[in-house]
């Protein structure tokens, strides 16, 4: 997994991404979005997923477990309408120079975390922070 604060999405191996959206549908009650020509195979809703009704995921790294909320794992891709669609990407449907096997762990998923690259001891770590009281 890269660590990348220059890539809006977290994106992941097709394999385990397919698991994923699968376990992410189970978890809302109403059915996504079929069939928009604006948003392509995006797993979208047409209501709002907040902290309060979104599932909430959890990425597990060696010796931690950083949680996500849906604020940072949906997004409103087009303002004028009231889609909220999956911030989660297969890595394999990209344009990008990162293989099939390497997940990309981007910007949208570090918001509200203060995090620490501790370059000697090779260690990444995670502190949740309200960023807007920075």
């Amino acid at each position: 997994m890269l660590i990348d604060s220059g890539s809006p999405a977290l994106s992941l191996p097709p394999d385990f991404y397919d698991r994923l959206e699968v376990e992410v549908k189970k978890q809302i009650s109403i059915d996504p979005i079929k069939n928009d020509t604006l948003l392509g195979t995006r797993l979208c809703y047409r209501t709002e997923i907040t902290n309060e009704n979104g599932p909430i995921l959890t990425v597990h790294f060696e010796g931690a477990d950083v949680e996500l909320k849906p604020i940072q794992t949906f997004n409103r891709p087009i303002k004028r309408f009231e889609y909220y669609c999956f911030g989660i990407t297969n890595i394999g449907g990209t344009d990008n120079e990162f293989s099939d096997s390497t997940g990309v762990y981007g910007n949208y998923v570090q918001a509200n975390f203060l995090i620490g690259y501790d370059l000697e001891t090779r260690i990444v770590s995670f502190k949740p922070t309200d960023c807007t009281k920075l």
